[in-house]
């Protein structure tokens, strides 16, 4: 994750979707057996109306209690309420709007028409990706990336690469993009980089997200992993069968050792020119079940202001992003004397698409080459890995040309949000989706290749779902500690089979 200065946007109203100005407010501490929420927030309702709480909101077991505006699906006021039952909430959210709030909401469920109905029939959903993009294959829809997946409030704001299969059509590279989540997108920017590279080069973004060029591919010659099992058979190629870490060695984590790793030796390569391991990856729902249970679910209301005010905060955001800068990813490691050192590092992902990403490591023309990585337990899903010849090509930024709503119709302040990484973003809602098209010319001659990577940017509000709200009795501030994450580690084992079943079954449609 990286900190960024929060965000402050001129508010403007576009066509389905909200273009927001980012504030926060100070919250008080909790009350005994409730808790009072001094934040802004919203709470959307199992009847598809939201009931905004501008001041804020107690919360208590069995209800929510405080003066509250209710809207219903077209914007329209609908009354005042005092009481609001807890179990006929689908999910809270903090906002920190200067627009007029009756039109966010409107715009927010009015825009897409089965965006109420999906979210009532999927209260329970536990899927989360922040955007989705997906590119038409043949008339099939494609995953192709999940964008800014850690970017859990402004202050974490990110900008993600993630390298597309996908290819133009008519001179125009089309994606769309999706909010299939209980979620609050907010994206700053979604920009295209062109690379044109040779037939025998794979490109790819390296941890940074600028593009490398690799060649020669080799699988590794022998993998294993700590718990001392021969894997390299799962990452020689990309075929569906991954590595996952050793469940006896998962049982066993603790505050004091909750690391694996993996040994990689692979082929001589007989070359003068750098050299860069690939990979094809993505994260188990460990960091999923970090967030939802551990640092939102368990505390519920209290996470509310734990997200509106506490991550507003340098202090609180700083210590967050350090500690799970150091405890979570990816790290690249190489023999040096009798230990390893540290030389390249792949950010968590996200659980929902895979990631191609590079990283390049020191060694020419070594007789071989050995690589360590090393990661939490159970933390990835990896796929494949390889090592090749790297070099750092040139790339052409391609500003986004056009967006189109979900009617299929043109969208300029939609478009003007996104263009440049500013003050201003394009806020979309679950059910909600758009088209994003890029003009990219004819197609090169000869044997050259062009290669597109995806530049997201943004941050995202994940809603405190009402079921938490009814369990949590934690009102104390989430702290990010190594037992945390055990206890994560602890919850996850436990639950997932059933965990993953569940989480990619509750995508929110978006039609």
């Amino acid at each position: 994750m990286r900190l960024r200065s929060l965000p402050l946007v001129v508010a403007l109203l576009a066509g389905c979707f909200v273009i927001r100005r980012v504030q926060v407010d100070e919250v008080r501490a909790p009350v005994r057996d409730s808790v009072q929420v001094n934040t802004p927030v919203k709470a959307h309702m199992l009847d598809g109306s939201t009931v905004l709480y501008s001041n804020g909101v107690v919360v208590r077991q069995d209800r929510l209690v405080g003066a509250g505006q209710r809207y219903g699906l077209r914007a329209q006021f609908v009354e005042v309420v005092q009481s609001v039952p807890v179990d006929s909430v689908v999910g809270m959210e903090t906002y920190r709007s200067r627009t007029d709030p009756i039109a966010s909401i409107g715009l927010s469920f009015v825009a897409t028409t089965v965006g109420a109905a999906a979210v009532t029939a999927t209260a329970a959903a536990i899927f989360g990706s922040c955007p989705t993009f997906y590119s038409d294959s043949a008339g099939t829809d494609r995953l192709e990336a999940e964008g800014f997946s850690y970017s859990i409030a402004p202050l974490f704001e990110a900008r993600d690469v993630d390298r597309l299969r996908a290819g133009p059509r008519d001179g125009a590279l089309r994606l769309e993009v999706r909010n299939e989540a209980l979620e609050t997108h907010q994206i700053n920017q979604l920009e295209l980089l062109e690379v044109s590279h040779r037939t025998d080069e794979l490109v790819v973004p390296d941890g940074d997200g600028r593009p490398l060029a690799l060649a020669g591919l080799a699988a590794p010659a022998g993998a294993r992993d700590r718990a001392g099992r021969s894997v390299a058979p799962l990452l020689t190629r990309a075929d569906g069968r991954v590595f996952a870490s050793d469940t006896a060695a998962l049982a066993r984590a603790s505050e004091q050792d909750f690391g694996d790793y993996i040994d990689l030796v692979f082929p001589p390569v007989a070359t003068d020119d750098s050299l860069a391991l690939v990979f094809r990856l993505r994260n188990s729902l460990l960091n999923t079940v970090l967030l939802y249970d551990v640092m939102l679910g368990s505390r519920a209301a209290r996470a509310l202001d734990w997200q509106g005010r506490d991550l507003s905060r340098v202090g609180p955001a700083l210590e967050l992003g350090t500690w799970y800068a150091s405890r979570m990813g990816l790290r690249v490691l190489v023999p040096a004397g009798d230990g390893f050192r540290d030389v390249g590092r792949v950010r968590d992902t996200g659980p929902i698409a895979w990631k191609d990403v590079g990283v390049v490591i020191p060694g020419r023309g070594a007789d071989s080459v050995r690589v360590r990585l090393a990661f939490p337990l159970d933390n990835w899903r990896i796929d494949r890995v390889a090592v090749g010849t790297v070099r750092r090509p040139a790339s052409r930024a391609l500003p986004l040309a056009a967006v189109l709503g979900g009617d299929g119709k043109p969208d300029p302040a939609a478009l003007a949000s996104m263009r440049s990484a500013d003050r201003t973003y394009l806020e979309t809602r679950p059910g909600q989706h758009f088209t994003a098209v890029w003009a990219t010319g004819g197609a090169p001659g000869g044997d050259t290749l062009r290669t597109y990577l995806l530049a997201a940017q943004g941050y995202y509000t994940e809603w405190v779902r009402g079921s938490w709200l009814a369990a949590a009795r934690d009102t104390s501030a989430f702290r990010a500690t190594d037992a945390s994450l055990v206890e994560a580690m602890r919850q996850w084992r436990r639950a997932q089979d059933s965990l993953e079943t569940r989480f990619y079954a509750s995508r929110i449609p978006v039609r």
